[in-house]
Parts: structure tokens; sequence; C-alpha cells
């Protein structure tokens, strides 16, 4: 679910004595914190309820900014189940997308690392599932495979394994898509439906001696 930003103070909010807590009007998980009578910030209530804020309370300036900087966690980690629930999520690329919705990097981090504590993300199982769709419904290289792994964000070291591990058959993926798309093709001649042919699994990533295989293969 997208959340209301808090309505912004006019500026930064300033240390003096917390005045009013009131429930958000949209988002009964968060309150408005006023300080000396003026709109200061917005909270999650988890926090409000770990620190023990209260009306009263005096807030440092040293307060104010760990209360900010934990509420930015919260907040970017709630974006962060949201993003997974929506379809699941490499570290790296969720990392990403988090500094995109304009998350400083500490609570970016921050976030994915809780989402690793509760076995939310696991960089290894996603490389394992994505390589198992890819090769079940869009056969491509392990060339391609590997850019495409990277391009989510996971580490090297951990694509290298999983491609070991990986039963991959070029040859035999690279085939079965080429007699598919030749079976379309049958109209053509030979030289314009190789090369047609060729160029179709050239874009799935699959290299010169691979595709001259199958050339020869499907004549």
């Amino acid at each position: 679910m997208n959340r209301r930003r808090d309505r912004a103070p006019a500026e930064p909010p300033k240390p003096g004595t917390i005045t009013s807590m009131a429930p958000q009007a949209r988002d009964a998980d968060r309150l408005n914190i006023s300080i000396d009578g003026v709109f200061a910030f917005g909270i999650h209530v988890d926090i409000a309820a770990n620190h023990y804020l209260r009306v009263g309370q005096v807030l440092t300036a040293d307060m104010l900014q760990i209360l900010l900087d934990e509420d930015e966690i919260k907040k970017a980690t709630l974006a962060a189940l949201n993003l997974i629930a929506y379809r699941p999520r490499a570290s790296g690329e969720l990392t990403r997308k988090l500094r995109e919705k304009g998350y400083r990097s500490e609570a970016a981090d921050a976030a994915v690392a809780r989402m690793q504590e509760l076995g939310y993300l696991n960089d290894a199982d996603f490389a394992d599932r994505w390589i198992e769709n890819r090769q079940e419904h869009r056969p491509r290289s392990r060339r391609m495979l590997q850019q495409e792994l990277r391009e989510k964000g996971i580490d090297a070291e951990t694509i290298a394994e999983v491609m070991d591990e990986a039963e991959i058959d070029e040859f035999s993926d690279a085939l079965a898509l080429a007699q598919k798309k030749a079976a379309g093709m049958t109209a053509l001649d030979v030289e314009t439906r190789q090369r047609r042919i060729s160029g179709f699994l050239s874009r799935r990533g699959y290299g010169f001696d691979v595709i001259r295989r199958v050339l020869e293969e499907i004549g």
C-alpha cells in the first residue's frame, strides 16, 4: 500500500518541548508531533513508544536526529516490504529502488539488512529461481543470464556459484528455440531463414559456435 508522505514543516524541527502528539488522519500508525505549539515532524508509533515520547518531554537536537533517522529507516523498511510483496527482488535491486524513492543510503541499507534478517531476501535463491524461470519460459545463454543477474544487483561471487550449479545446455536450448522459430518460416528461402534465426539466437546471447552448430543441425 502506498503511503502519503508526512506534511513537511517549513524548516527542520528545532529542540523544544512536545506539546501535542496526535494520530495522523490518513495513517493511524503515525503520529504528528508538535514542539512548542508548532507541528514539528511525523513519526511511526513504534518509534514513539520505543523512546517513551510524551507531552511535556523536552527533545534535544541529538534526540531529534535519532528519532528522525530511526523513522526514515522504519519508512524505508515498510517500503521494502511493499516492493518485495509486489514481486521477488535481489538485495542490490531493492537497495537501488529504495534510493530512487528518496531514502538515504544509510536508511536503504538498514532496510535491506532487515529484510535479510527476516529471511525475505536471499540472493542465491533469487538467482536460482531467475535462471529456472528463464530456462523454462525464455531460454538464453549463460552470458546473458549472468548479465541479467548483475543488473539485478547480485554480486559476482553469488552469480558464479549459482551458474556453476545450474544445469544449462546452451546447444540444446538454442536448438529448441531455433526449431520453434523455423517452424514459422517455411515459406522463406534457406539463406533468409538462417539469417533471421542467427539474429534471433544472437539477441538471446548465444555465441557464434553455438549458432553455427544449430544452423548446421536444422539445415
